[in-house]
């Protein structure tokens, strides 16, 4: 297929998708959506687990942030790509101070500043495919404002109860990487990484939905204390990707 054809597809997709939104009725946030499985207060700190299970984040985000920040012999297929992996780690380590202050008093309040990052993380990571993999150019200019619609996204939220926006970020992060990972050629080595991370985040959103099953199955664990795990193993093995590729 012709690469023009592809960005082509592409486009249509991502704004076909954006279109479509506006036909969709407004999604409130649920309420029963903070009422998580698992209520346990261990060492004196409420959903242990689920605050507990987000220090691999704040692990993975640092040493990804010093990486990007600070690592030599990194390979970068296009020019500007290092910002967004800066912003991609410092995101992820924020992602575990905001999820582990949600956990603790889990509200619609806390509920944004735990989104906030995840957002911000989102936006970056299509950046960056963008970026390296479908056009320069086009990945240049379009990063940051990626970025601000990933924050305004949240704020339509919490202005409107009208979640259909983040949801639609969420969306193209899940679809739209594998899209671009199977489309277009790779410029470097270590694809298998990236799949990998793919795979170990859709993993985390079955765990996610599994929250209950899962806790009542094992009375150890519950499944949103596993999404965070399942997540913040995918966010390593993208930085293992940084680290480790090489121009083909």
């Amino acid at each position: 297929m012709d690469t023009g054809v592809k960005r082509a597809l592409l486009a249509v997709l991502a704004l076909g998708s954006l279109a479509g939104v506006f036909w969709v009725r407004p999604l409130p946030q649920p309420p029963e959506y903070h009422h998580f499985a698992d209520q346990r207060t261990l060492f004196g700190i409420p959903h242990f687990m689920d605050v507990g299970s987000n220090i691999p984040f704040l692990v993975v985000g640092l040493a990804g942030f010093y990486n990007a920040l600070a690592g030599k012999n990194l390979y970068y297929p296009a020019p500007g790509a290092r910002a967004p992996w800066r912003v991609l780690g410092l995101s992820i380590a924020l992602t575990a101070v905001g999820s582990a202050s949600y956990h603790l008093a889990p509200s619609d309040a806390t509920l944004f500043w735990d989104r906030l990052p995840m957002a911000i993380g989102f936006s970056a990571l299509l950046g960056i495919m963008v970026l390296e993999r479908v056009d320069r150019t086009v990945g240049g200019f379009l990063w940051m404002p990626l970025l601000i619609a990933g924050v305004l996204s949240l704020q339509y939220w919490r202005s409107r109860d009208d979640l259909r926006f983040y949801l639609l970020l969420q969306a193209w992060a899940v679809l739209l990487v594998p899209v671009i990972l199977g489309l277009f050629p790779a410029p470097c080595s270590g694809t298998r990484w990236l799949w990998l991370a793919v795979g170990l985040y859709a993993l985390s959103k079955l765990f996610e939905l599994l929250d209950a099953p899962i806790y009542r199955m094992t009375r150890v664990v519950g499944g949103h204390a596993l999404k965070h795990l399942a997540a913040a193993a995918g966010s390593w093995y993208l930085f293992v990707h940084l680290k480790q590729r090489r121009p083909l």
